[in-house]
């Protein structure tokens, strides 16, 4: 829900780059780097071809692990417990995302033994 909320507040304030950002300010980058990701992965859903649809599931986990990891390290540089809370709520997350990296993995590496 985040993530949509962040849209309105980066369309009026709109996106400005610089080097050092406040854990506030990035929060709403890290928002729709997700937003992105999550999309991404529904789309791949809908897709029939297997090649076109690993890529969509690669880039779609890699863009969520992404908004995790900035938010991780935010909250580290912000506060230890903060960091604590956010890694530990994470790692259900980081062992879906393994989980799926080895199932696709291993799905390729039966299709190889098949042909």
């Amino acid at each position: 829900m985040f993530e949509f909320i962040s849209i309105p507040s980066l369309l009026i304030n709109g996106i400005e780059f610089k080097k050092e950002y406040s854990f506030e300010n990035s929060l709403l980058l890290i928002g729709l780097v997700s937003l992105i990701g999550k999309v991404v992965l529904i789309v791949s859903l809908f897709y029939r071809n297997i090649s076109n649809k690993k890529l969509l599931i690669f880039v779609g986990l890699t863009l969520s692990v992404i908004a995790f990891i900035g938010v991780a390290l935010g909250a580290w540089k912000y506060d230890n417990f903060l960091f604590a809370i956010t890694f530990g709520s994470g790692i259900p997350y980081l062992m879906y995302f393994g989980r799926v990296i080895y199932l696709i993995n291993q799905n390729k590496t039966a299709e190889l033994k098949v042909e």
